[in-house]
């Protein structure tokens, strides 16, 4: 759904939010490091992101 926040958003962050533990740098795919970041920059997504596992 391009343009707008969705499930597939919401399911998939956590995940690439942890590329650094694998080593990887997004930069080598900068539509994922745009991606990763707009969605990051989400109010929402920083509360929910800041709850401890």
């Amino acid at each position: 759904l391009a343009g707008e926040y969705s499930i597939a958003d919401i399911a998939t962050y956590p995940w690439v939010a942890r590329y650094e533990w694998h080593k990887t740098d997004l930069n080598a795919w900068p539509n994922v490091k745009r991606w990763f970041d707009s969605i990051g920059a989400r109010p929402a997504v920083r509360r929910g992101m800041a709850v401890p596992s």
